[in-house]
């Protein structure tokens, strides 16, 4: 996002914004890796389709961001998001449709369809909402930071829930995104 939005939205590269994404990118990496040494997975290239699928989503979700952020002259933050999303139901409703041809209606507990709920208001629609409504006053490469704390929160969670283990690797890219943010709010 911050590249891009360099790139594209001509916004100003400073030397803090530069050092805030390398720092809070070292962090993400060694969360996600573990340590300095790549994990490629042990004989089969699963993981490897797996990262570049995972890369690939983002650099789609950074061009929402700086096409989005050029759209808001325009358009309130609300309305581009609903916008943005009702449009994502032309891809949704196909795939759910061939999803339930192949395996047939899901049954779905209350608890389930609550989560589902949750994900679509929450997650999603407030969360896209709040981005872009921060987008509007501020700096798409400034803001790009703040999304470090996905793979921090991910760690975290999985570390209290799941029992994962807490590794060396994890508290110094723990360091390196709150490195990263602090750096942003400077």
């Amino acid at each position: 996002t911050g590249l891009l939005s360099w790139i594209f939205l001509r916004e100003r590269v400073t030397r803090v914004g530069v050092a805030a994404l390398a720092v809070g990118l070292l962090g993400v990496y060694l969360i996600v890796e573990r340590g300095l040494v790549p994990n490629l997975g042990e004989g089969n290239n699963t993981r490897v389709v797996g990262d570049v699928l995972v890369v690939f989503s983002l650099l789609l979700e950074a061009g929402y961001t700086v096409r989005g952020k050029t759209t808001l002259t325009t358009l309130p933050p609300l309305l581009f998001t609903a916008l943005t999303i009702t449009g994502s139901l032309f891809f949704w409703i196909p795939a759910g449709v061939v999803a339930v041809a192949s395996n047939g209606l899901p049954h779905v507990s209350l608890g389930g369809w609550l989560s589902a709920f949750y994900l679509a208001a929450i997650t999603t629609v407030l969360g896209y909402w709040l981005w872009f409504h921060a987008l509007r006053v501020t700096d798409a490469s400034a803001a790009a930071p703040t999304l470090f704390i996905q793979p921090l929160l991910g760690a975290a969670l999985a570390i209290v829930i799941l029992h994962d283990e807490l590794t060396l690797a994890t508290v110094i890219g723990a360091v390196c995104i709150v490195a990263s943010l602090l750096l942003v709010v400077r």
